[in-house]
């Protein structure tokens, strides 16, 4: 979270009305480990983040990462609330399918 200061000198007798409008909590964040089935890491896989929209069918990429050498891959900034939907894409393996809602 950012910090901003605001400063105000208010004249005498004068009334000063103030509004605070906070951003959505983006905190959450999901990482992961592909592996295979032995349990070995797959580095270099290809993992794509995307929002689920109204329409189950219909989804919207907003991230993509690659593995680093033990397999771990992460998406941050995700709002609670909202269904995604993580596809994995090992290098010479099986695509995997993930969805999960942040809360």
């Amino acid at each position: 979270m950012s910090e901003a200061n605001f400063y105000c000198k208010p004249a005498p007798g004068e009334r000063i009305d103030t509004r605070l409008q906070l951003a959505p909590d983006t905190a959450a964040a999901i990482y992961g480990v592909v592996s295979d089935p032995a349990g070995a890491p797959i580095p270099a896989a290809l993992a794509l983040l995307f929002r689920v929209e109204e329409d189950p069918a219909t989804h919207t990429l907003l991230a993509q990462a690659a593995t680093d050498a033990e397999g771990h891959f992460a998406f941050g900034g995700l709002e609670s609330d909202v269904l995604y939907r993580i596809k994995l894409f090992p290098q010479g393996g099986t695509t995997r399918t993930l969805e999960w809602r942040a809360e």
